[in-house]
């Protein structure tokens, strides 16, 4: 990673390629006064959704959050965290 770039969103974006290579729909966010958050989307049920941050612990370990505090994985498993939130938005048809 590039030290003028940040590292929150170096690692959205390497979890949005991941999701979108399972049809998920994302979108990044990157506000000059918040944390960068990825939008998640289930194409096939727009309203499953789920917003994602990347943070570190302060001791250099980068993880991916959900919005509302969940840990799903840290950020050098991008595959398994990219599983997890598929996990959440899965949408069972009847």
């Amino acid at each position: 990673m590039t030290a003028d770039r940040d590292p929150a969103i170096e690692h959205l974006e390497r979890l949005a390629a991941q999701l979108e290579a399972h049809a998920f729909q994302v979108r990044l966010s990157a506000p000059e006064d918040g944390s960068p958050t990825l939008r998640v989307i289930n194409p096939m049920e727009p309203s499953m959704a789920e917003d994602v941050l990347a943070s570190d612990m302060n001791d250099g370990e980068w993880w991916y959050w959900l919005s509302w505090g969940g840990r799903i994985g840290h950020a050098s498993d991008v595959v398994t965290a990219a599983e997890r939130i598929a996990s959440v938005l899965y949408v069972t048809r009847r």
